[in-house]
């Protein structure tokens, strides 16, 4: 009860009391906004005034600015509350019939497996036979009964390249027998023959001698019947080759372009033949040309036709260039000039090699038009199939290139590449023509292919 008194006494304290300081409530929100005048009129009250007037213009307590709520209207998914159909099931009034049996049914018959056999690629490994026994004669052998004015040597199976060399036999001293007493006559000297002929033997000893046999002539190739004044160019200043064992012909044509000095002598010692080319333009093309043919080497002339040119243009550059390089044997075309850009160039071209008995390279282009022009002109001609050090390639890659090509050659009969005359290219060459892959082939000049039936 005490409690209860109390609480009651302390709550209408605190409401008759007033309120501590600091408990001010709020002052009200103003919701009114000052009233501009119009142009002419007094000017705008100050915010003070405003102030005064709003504190004596009553305000309710709930007055507060009210905000219209848009009304949307929200449509509400309607759901489908029917039930969805029955499936109506079907009765089956026939009863399903069992399969009926084939009439030859397939017999399945159990069989053993077989073991797996061993590839027949694999030999299975194989048991080391024991050699057979030695057998060493201890038996010392029969003595020779032999004449004491020889000497024989015995020898056996000697072959026939061992030379024999001839050792003086010395020949004893005649030897002086006593005469007899009764004979009358002064006495006699027997003197020994000096052994002229080896012993022959009996049938218990056999005597063997070197036999030596003359060597026999080595089989040296035909020569060559001798070219008449009005041969073909590329008969007359051909190199000389013959294909004796008749194998795959693979020729190098070598550009000379002046850089190295001396090449003449440096092809001169490669183990194959080649056909070199040289440009009509150069101011010691004649020289060259002489040096190549006093070593042996075939001579061709590098095509100088610009692009554009007429067919009336091409007898006048023939002429300086042939006129130049008189023992020339071919005409190399690079594709780079005007010799393949018109056919009636083409058809001119041709016509004066095959006046002049000439050949025809190309590097190919295209459909090789040119090939089949020369063809039907009955120049001989052929075409280059891989050019060795046209990207600077080492040694290696001629030598993996010149591999390439020869087995090209064994199905075609006739492969024409194309190098410089550089001392890398050079040395590529030798290795490869001293290899024994080189035999597989038969490296010729270029006027050997072009020929050939």
């Amino acid at each position: 009860m005490g409690l209860v008194v109390g609480g009651a006494t302390l709550t209408v304290a605190s409401l008759a009391t007033e309120q501590p300081a600091g408990n001010t409530p709020p002052a009200p929100p103003q919701v009114t906004a000052p009233v501009a005048t119009e142009a002419g009129g007094d000017q705008m009250q100050a915010p003070q005034e405003v102030a005064a007037q709003s504190d004596t213009v009553p305000v309710e307590p709930n007055a507060a600015p009210r905000v219209a709520t848009p009304q949307v209207e929200v449509t509400q998914p309607q759901m489908d509350t029917n039930p969805a159909d029955v499936p109506a099931a079907v009765v089956l009034s026939e009863t399903l019939a069992s399969p009926e049996a084939a009439p030859n049914p397939p017999e399945l018959m159990a069989e053993a497996e077989e073991p797996v056999l061993p590839n027949p690629q694999s030999m299975a490994p194989q048991v080391p036979v024991n050699e057979q026994d030695l057998s060493v004669s201890t038996t010392p052998a029969a003595p020779l009964e032999a004449e004491p004015e020889a000497v024989v040597a015995l020898v056996e199976d000697v072959p026939a390249e061992v030379p024999t060399i001839d050792i003086p036999v010395p020949v004893p001293a005649p030897v002086a027998q006593a005469a007899p007493t009764d004979a009358p006559s002064a006495p006699a000297v027997l003197t020994l023959p000096n052994a002229t002929a080896m012993p022959s033997g009996d049938a218990t000893i056999k005597v063997n001698r070197v036999i030596t046999s003359e060597p026999e002539e080595a089989s040296e190739a035909p020569e060559a019947a001798p070219v008449p004044d009005d041969a073909p160019a590329i008969v007359r200043y051909a190199a000389d080759f013959q294909n004796l064992e008749n194998k795959p012909l693979m020729s190098i044509i070598l550009l000379d372009d002046g850089i190295m000095k001396g090449a003449d002598t440096a092809l001169k010692n490669l183990p194959f033949p080649v056909t070199v080319v040289l440009d009509p333009s150069s101011p010691d093309a004649a020289q060259k040309m002489g040096a190549y043919r006093a070593a042996g080497i075939e001579v061709g002339v590098r095509s100088a036709l610009p692009a554009g040119v007429s067919p009336s243009d091409v007898q006048i550059a023939f002429e300086a260039s042939f006129g130049a390089l008189s023992e020339t044997v071919l005409l190399f075309d690079a594709g780079n000039g005007g010799m393949q850009s018109d056919r009636a160039v083409t058809e001119q071209a041709l016509s004066i090699l095959s006046k002049d008995g000439r050949g025809l390279v190309s590097v190919s282009s295209g459909l090789n038009s040119s090939m089949r022009e020369a063809d039907k002109a009955g120049v001989p001609a052929g075409v280059i199939y891989r050019d060795l050090d046209g990207q600077g390639q080492d040694a290696r890659n001629i030598r993996r290139f010149m591999d390439q090509a020869a087995f090209r050659a064994r199905q075609e009969n006739g492969v024409i590449l194309l190098a410089r005359i550089r001392p890398d290219t050079i040395s590529a060459l030798q290795l490869w023509g001293t290899a024994n892959r080189a035999g597989q082939v038969a490296l010729a000049p270029a006027s050997a292919i072009l020929t050939r039936d």
